[in-house]
């Protein structure tokens, strides 16, 4: 446990000796800050409308929801810059032996890495949390739907992190890693919407509802409703704990090479 916390210190200040960090997240704080202000627009003009009976139905919670389920796609955009030299840059370097052979187990050096990434970016997302702020100075919103939307997206920024770092394992470059990993991250994104228009079957093999499942897009959106179900919670898990167990056996391979 002490080599785990060690490596997480030193993994979480090296992202701050290059300007990758920095960049990466000065870039998602202007997206999502666009993002907000056009939110922040589109609420004024329905409030206003609904003053004079021209609209109904538009909330705070509704529109937030749009502006959260938006920040989970472009963590997907995010991740990959985040994730792409956590083992690739080790191979690169030639310093992935030396890794493999201080007093640390694979497991704790792949949950070493997956923490560092993992809380740099729940810092990142944590700075949104000024959003919620701004969304109570203007009315009350239901606090316990915003409190479950994050848990849902801890939970899929989990399983961007764990993927990224399953693929930086399987390379030694980090550009290889970085689009293999958005690519990867915009297909499960977008099996929901293949597998709604699916309705073949293999044997007991329902390939329609088993895409959508296996899609992160469909349990988030049950978060950003303020739904928190086991199976959503189970997924996502079930997802970290197989990414990373993938990543601990990629790296232990090394030894054997």
């Amino acid at each position: 446990m002490t080599g785990v916390k060690a490596l997480v210190k030193k993994e979480f200040r090296s992202y701050f000796f290059s300007p990758v960090a920095y960049v990466v997240i000065g870039l998602f704080l202007l997206i999502m800050g666009s993002i907000f202000t056009k939110f922040v627009f589109i609420y004024q003009q329905y409030n206003t409308a609904q003053r004079f009976g021209q609209a109904q139905g538009i909330t705070l919670d509704k529109l937030a929801m749009f502006l959260y389920q938006n920040m989970a796609f472009i963590l997907c955009f995010v991740t990959p810059f985040m994730t792409m030299r956590l083992f690739a840059e080790e191979k690169r370097q030639q310093t992935m032996e030396l890794l493999l052979t201080v007093p640390i187990r694979g497991g704790e050096l792949v949950v070493g890495k997956f923490l560092a990434a993992f809380l740099l970016m729940m810092v990142m997302v944590g700075i949104s949390f000024i959003y919620v702020l701004f969304m109570i100075l203007w009315g009350n919103p239901e606090l316990p739907i915003i409190g479950a939307t994050y848990l849902g997206l801890s939970l899929a920024l989990g399983c961007y992190v764990s993927l990224g770092l399953l693929i930086s394992a399987l390379t030694s470059s980090q550009a290889v890693a970085a689009i293999f990993t958005f690519v990867v991250l915009l297909f499960l994104w977008l099996l929901q919407s293949f597998g709604q228009g699916i309705s073949a079957k293999t044997g007991f093999i329902d390939w329609g509802p088993l895409m959508v499942y296996v899609s992160p897009l469909g349990h988030f959106n049950n978060f950003s409703e303020g739904l928190v179900h086991l199976k959503d919670v189970v997924y996502f898990l079930t997802f970290i704990g197989f990414t990373l167990f993938l990543t601990h056996r990629a790296v232990e391979s090394n030894r054997w090479r």
